[in-house]
């Protein structure tokens, strides 16, 4: 472990070597500093409007177990879509009644283990309510409750593949068939919808939906939670946020457009918890990327620049969307050794696409380090273990000023150990 002086304000190409002797020549850093402040700003802009909010982050956009444990220290509850993810939040100490289990896939044995240990687990289709009923009968004398995913119409031509119909009358067939066991009820009702422009009209739109459905179908009681889901914006800068056609709305904004309703439908003591399921607005600004530049060449009248990373570890997703990147230069390098801009940063990969940045304007040279912001949502986990192994990650506190390993570098036999050879 290695100590130095605020990482983002002492950042030199001198300090970036050191990492680079000690964790190779490409590696993330996760900023723990970072990490409380989204979730305790996410957390205080809702509750200031309505106390009886809770975030479940979501596992999926980046399941780095010394942040899921973190998050889980801050209080907040764990989202996962998968028994892989459900494992994980049990192994670093979530207790089940903070876990809620959504996703498509669940089959009958992983439901049965996370309803009977309190999970809250959020039916996706019919098929699962079949499960529900055969897990209620073989359970007889406990008390069973789950939550709905609810689909409908939120605009923008989106018709979601996830949830039960509510239009088409599925949604009353599931509370029907829950309503006739004598041992299961619907907790609460759930969405989620991964609209392009994740607009604060869009969380209005289905939030309104929400308490219309909670008004409807729990006339005789209240409901114990409404969940509205994640996909909120999260934090960048000037030079991100302006390639998006739309406004990047604030935490506070979301809170407006969601809370303040929910503050209006439930006035009194008594009433249900508010679940958000933030991913991108939780980590998508607290991870940096590190590559060092091994090699410059220019072809024809093209300029590139050869790094160690590649666009896998730090856009896995097809987008258009430049992360915003920053260079560091050694005093030492001589200008004769550097071309100068625009300049395509391409990645180590065979591929004729990899590139992790277009169009640099300045000048690049062997030895200089990139560093990328914004790549802490599904860049680690829809990395590939596409000809290389993945990079490691380090913790940054700010507070101690120490650098912490958290995820080793990856090495042929973890790449490898589960194929036969």
């Amino acid at each position: 472990m290695m100590t130095a002086r605020s990482f983002e304000t002492k950042m030199s190409w001198h300090l970036l070597k050191q990492l680079e002797d000690e964790y190779g020549d490409s590696f993330y850093i996760l900023h723990k500093k970072k990490c409380e402040n989204n979730f305790r700003e996410l957390l205080a802009a809702f509750r200031s409007i309505y106390p009886d909010t809770e975030i479940a982050y979501s596992y999926k956009t980046n399941y780095t177990p010394w942040l899921c444990k973190y998050f889980n220290s801050l209080g907040g509850y764990a989202e996962v879509v998968s028994q892989m993810e459900y494992d994980l939040a049990v192994r670093i100490g979530v207790q089940p009644q903070k876990i809620i289990f959504n996703g498509p896939g669940k089959d009958a044995g992983d439901m049965e283990h996370a309803i009977i240990s309190g999970a809250i687990v959020n039916l996706d289709a019919l098929s699962e309510v079949t499960m529900v009923r055969e897990i209620a009968l073989r359970h007889a004398d406990r008390d069973i409750a789950v939550g709905v995913r609810c689909n409908f119409d939120v605009g923008e031509g989106l018709v979601s593949r996830f949830g039960v119909d509510v239009e088409g009358g599925d949604l009353d067939h599931v509370f029907k068939a829950v309503d006739g066991l004598k041992n299961c009820r619907i907790a609460g009702l759930h969405c989620h919808f991964a609209t392009a422009q994740r607009s604060v009209e869009s969380y209005a739109l289905r939030t309104k939906i929400m308490l219309q459905l909670s008004a409807r179908y729990f006339r005789y009681r209240c409901p114990e939670f409404i969940d509205v889901g994640g996909g909120f914006f999260g934090k960048m800068n000037g030079e991100l946020s302006k390639q998006f056609d739309c406004s990047v709305p604030t935490y506070q904004e979301y809170a407006a457009a969601i809370a303040s309703q929910c503050l209006d439908a439930f006035p009194g003591a008594s009433r249900p918890r508010l679940i958000i399921e933030p991913g991108i607005s939780m980590v998508g600004d607290v991870m940096q990327f590190v590559s060092r530049i091994k090699g410059v060449k220019t072809v024809r009248s093209r300029k590139l620049a050869l790094a160690t990373g590649s666009m896998f570890n730090i856009r896995p997703t097809q987008t258009d969307k430049q992360v915003p990147m920053h260079v560091y230069h050694h005093d030492g390098m001589s200008a004769d050794e550097a071309i100068q801009g625009p300049v395509d940063v391409c990645g180590y990969t065979c591929m004729e696409g990899d590139f992790l940045y277009r169009g640099y304007a300045g000048s690049l040279s062997a030895g200089v380090y990139v560093v990328f912001d914004n790549v802490g949502a599904y860049t680690t986990v829809l990395k590939p273990p596409f000809i290389a192994p993945s990079p490691p990650i380090i913790m940054f506190d700010a507070d101690t000023n120490n650098y912490q390993l958290i995820k080793k570098r990856e090495t042929l036999d973890d790449v490898f150990t589960s194929y036969i050879t």
